[in-house]
């Protein structure tokens, strides 16, 4: 069972205030985002630059270790943390993740990789994955040693295992999962769905 990731730390400076915070179908997303993890994934850690917004979230908080750093940082973070191997790595502002497509990338994780990573289209969801310690060097290496700070920017240093979008329609043929909400006008569309 791998450890579960919720990225929390985002400055959420297209949606006004912290997405986390925010409610959704009567629960806050960072709430949403740890119960979707449950499930699958011991313990659930709640990542954030700030940890005190996230007191009463039930997760594992922990800050950081270096801190704006993004997503590549929290997952850095995470992985160091992590008492587990695997760590499913999640975003906050992603409500709608189904327990289908989140037990496909768990399951997927089995064999010889360092990340399971779906696509969407042509591009990587890099927020909805699963990683193991062995990508550790490959992240410090880019936090310490370059200015891009994309997550996807350390795959091709990995031994990477991609979830298709014709293997994940499987089991979210509307693509629900990978939903994100970045600007208000974003959670007033995902609420109809």
């Amino acid at each position: 069972m791998p450890a579960g990731a919720v990225l929390a730390g985002g400055k959420s400076l297209r949606f006004g205030k912290n997405k986390a915070l925010e409610m959704f179908r009567g629960k806050r997303f960072i709430d949403l985002a740890v119960e979707s993890l449950r499930p699958l994934c011991s313990p659930v850690m709640v990542m954030a630059n700030e940890i005190a917004p996230y007191l009463d979230s039930g997760a594992m908080l922990v800050q950081d270790i270096i801190a704006q750093q993004g997503p590549l940082g929290g997952i850095y973070t995470a992985l160091l943390y992590s008492p587990c191997d695997w760590v499913f790595v999640k975003a906050t502002d992603m409500p709608l993740l189904l327990p289908q497509m989140a037990s496909l990338i768990v399951e997927a994780a089995r064999g010889d990789f360092d990340a399971v990573v779906p696509k969407v289209g042509e591009f990587f969801e890099p927020l909805l994955a699963v990683y193991n310690r062995r990508c550790l060097p490959a992240i410090e290496r880019q936090l310490r040693g370059s200015e891009n700070r994309q997550v996807v920017a350390f795959f091709k240093k990995i031994r990477l295992k991609t979830i298709t979008e014709k293997q994940w329609q499987e089991v979210d043929p509307r693509g629900l999962s990978f939903k994100n909400v970045n600007t208000v006008a974003d959670l007033a569309e995902i609420d109809g769905t």
